[in-house]
Order: structure tokens, then sequence, then C-alpha cells
């Protein structure tokens, strides 16, 4: 049990003079919260792990010898803990992301279907691989909006990236629906949802492939790490060969270097090292501890916070689900809500509004790049027709929706104290401001 209790604690005699601390008022609380989540528990254990690696002389993860081979184990155990035939890891969740779409071939000429609210990753990996991203709205799950998407889907449609954005697994019985009556593969982009699952199935593991992050933030972390994960062998073998280079080798098995034979093509070096793989090996035990932990600071805080008008919890697909890592409500204005996360933090609580609540097409990485990329990247593509444009009003549903979005993180380490001062500082600013 990682959350720790303070025995005789009562919330209902928090500090609370009925002025927001904003507005000059007492704050809830002073000491500040730590939210995170695996990287707060990096520890002995972990060291040792390393400190093996590093005895052994063996950081590349192809290098013989009796220590060798934490990359290959951390693979295995993934695969055991999400239920999936294979796994490959690689430098980062970005890089996860680009192996996948190597593996399904996407290039120049062909669209990638992604939501319009998600992290620039997912649209700079679509890029780089040479294909146009095509901006679908979300709904009040913050993923893809299943309706609007069927209608970006044509011709050119390489691809459908479902984003399962902070630890809440989208609407995949949607998602698939559409992909399967279109014959479009579905790369499920889980890089903030390791250890979600979807009607008791692990997210990442339903649609082509999966991409996962270890980056410092999340569930579980190496510092930066990423993996992909699917049961189809030969996109494996694409996907684990392009992390390697690509025609350098027939492609990278396990611990060491095959000759399965598959199309020779050009790839990258995104592999992950062993002293990441020794890491992320040890986290991932830690993973079950961590989401019990985040889930029973989440239901603490929601149990307290109650039911408040005005204030509208994100939809869940499969509640059972969630990783737990954070809330997120929504108010009735986007003035409100950018006001709401300021007094939250006010009062001693983090709390912001996940990526400056805009839809990712307005990142100037995604709109200045048919200007700034010399011959206009993907857009110019002999193959492609060049009158895509990206600006405000492009999925105006989720510009109004991710606007009123206010989120409070959730760290693994959080007391009953902890959780009870959150949801004061919640209902203490939800009767200041939503009157």
């Amino acid at each position: 049990m990682l959350r720790r209790e303070r025995p005789g604690y009562d919330p209902r005699v928090l500090p609370d003079d009925g002025v927001l601390a904003i507005d000059g008022g007492r704050p809830v609380r002073t000491q500040p919260l730590d939210f995170a989540k695996g990287a707060a528990l990096l520890g002995q254990a972990e060291a040792d792990a390393v400190t093996a690696v590093v005895a052994g002389r063996a950081l590349f993860r192809y290098t013989r010898g009796p220590t060798a081979g934490a990359v290959a184990g951390f693979e295995r155990a993934t695969c055991d803990a999400l239920g999936t035939r294979y796994a490959v890891a690689v430098a980062n969740g970005t890089a996860a992301l680009r192996c996948a779409l190597a593996a399904l071939g996407v290039g120049c000429g062909d669209e990638v279907v992604v939501p319009a609210f998600t992290f620039i990753a997912t649209v700079n990996a679509v890029i780089a691989a040479g294909a146009v991203p095509v901006f679908a709205e979300v709904d009040d799950t913050l993923g893809l909006d299943c309706t609007d998407l069927a209608t970006h889907v044509t011709d050119r449609t390489a691809a459908i990236i479902a984003v399962h954005l902070e630890n809440v697994a989208c609407d995949l019985d949607g998602v698939l629906e559409v992909a399967a009556r279109h014959g479009v593969p579905v790369i499920e982009d889980a890089a903030q949802a390791i250890g979600a699952t979807y009607h008791g199935r692990a997210a990442g593991t339903f649609g082509a492939l999966g991409a996962f992050s270890l980056q410092q933030e999340k569930n579980i972390t190496a510092g930066e790490g990423g993996i992909v994960v699917t049961d189809d062998e030969t996109l494996y073998l694409r996907a684990t060969r392009y992390q390697d280079q690509g025609g350098q080798f027939v492609t990278s098995y396990a611990s060491g270097r095959g000759d399965e034979l598959t199309e020779p093509y050009a790839g990258e070096n995104l592999r992950m090292g062993e002293l990441a793989g020794a890491v992320a090996r040890v986290q991932l035990e830690r993973l079950p501890a961590i989401l019990a932990a985040l889930g029973a600071s989440k239901g603490r805080i929601l149990e307290r916070v109650g039911e408040v008008a005005g204030l509208v919890r994100r939809r869940r697909p499969d509640p059972d689900g969630d990783g737990s890592s954070s809330i997120t409500w929504f108010v009735p204005e986007a003035s409100t809500a950018k006001r709401f996360a300021a007094a939250l933090r006010a009062e001693g609580v983090p709390s912001a509004q996940m990526y400056g609540a805009r839809p990712v097409y307005l990142n100037p990485a995604v709109i200045d790049q048919r200007t700034a990329s010399g011959k206009g990247g993907p857009w110019a593509c002999a193959e492609h027709p060049t009158d895509r444009t990206y600006g405000e009003g492009l999925c105006p549903r989720t510009e109004a929706l991710v606007a009123r979005s206010v989120i409070v993180p959730i760290g693994v380490g959080y007391t009953d104290r902890d959780c009870d001062d959150v949801a004061a500082a919640v209902r203490k600013v939800a009767r200041g401001l939503l009157r």
C-alpha cells in the first residue's frame, strides 16, 4: 500500500475563511503537493538494476555477456503485463509512434486521422513519416468523437491514431467500428496510459499496434523510453527493424539480431539502451501498486468533492479501467475555467488547463510547418493535394470544449490529508466561482 494515512485527521476543520486565496484569502494548504507517479518511487531497486548493468559493461542492448539482456527482459515482462504477443522497447514515446507508423508503411501521399486534442508528439510522428495529419473532433471523453472521425476517413487514410489521454481509454468500440468499416488500421497512442484498461483488457492492445511512453511524468518511467506492442508478427518485425537502422540488419529480435526475412527499407536508430531497460523493468513491477494508489486517492477526492453544480466530470468510456492519474472537470465558461485553475493553484493545489486549452493544430509546430519547412513537408508531396490548412475553427466543438476544461493531477504518494485538501480546495473555488 503506497498511500499513507494520518490517523485522527478531520477534513471538516480545514482552514477556510471564505475568501479565495487568489483574492487574498487563506489558502487551503501551503505545503506543495508532489504529483509524481513512478518517478516518486525511484529507489534502491532501480539503482541496483543499473549498477548491475554498469558492472557488466554491457550498456548496448546487443552486447553479449553474462549481464546483458535488460531491455529484452523488459520487453518480455511488458508482453506478460499487457497480454500482448510482441513488444519492442525504443528510445521514447515519439519513437514508438514512429515505429508503429513505419510498420504500417505510412508515408508520402498518405493521411493519418488524429484527435484535435492531444500532445504534439502524436502529430509530429505523422509529419516525420511524410504523411499529412487530419484532425477529428474530440468529445467529452477527450478522445476521438467517432461520428466526426467517420467523416474524415477517405481513400488516402492510411491509419487512425486513437489517443488514450491522461490514463483514460477512449471510446475504442466506436473507433474500431469505424476503422473496420473502412478497412483502416488503428494505432493506439497510449503514451499516457500504461496500465489503463478498457473492459478488462490493456489499453494499447486493441489496434494493430500500441505505443507507450516511459518519460518522467508517466505512470512508470525510465526518464525517457518507449515501447511498441502488437500481436502481429509481421508488424512486429517491421517495427523492431525500423528502430535498428532498418536495412543494416534483417531485424533485431529480443536480445539478438536475427535473420527473419522481411522486405528491406530504411530505418532509424531509435533503440533503447540497457540502463533505461533496467530501470523500466523494475518500474514495471511497481505498476500495479502505483495504479492502486492513484485509484484510491482519486476515489477519495471525488467522494469528498461530491456533486457540485456547474462542475462536470470528463466522461470515461470505461470507468473501471481509469488509470486515475488526474481528474478533469468542465465548467460553464472558458473564462471561468482559466480562473478556476489559477484559483486552485493559489489554494496550494496543482491545476492547469491541459495543453493551454487549445487544440493541437493551433500549435505553431503544426500551423507553421507548411511555410517553415523548406519545401512544405508532406503537404507538398507530389502525390498529395496541397489544400490542407489548419487554423481557428477547424474543429469548433473541440475548441469550445477544451477551453472549459480544468485538470487536477494526482500523485502516487498522496496521503488522506492531501486528498482531503484537494477536495476542499475544489469545493472552495467552486463556491467562489460557480454561482
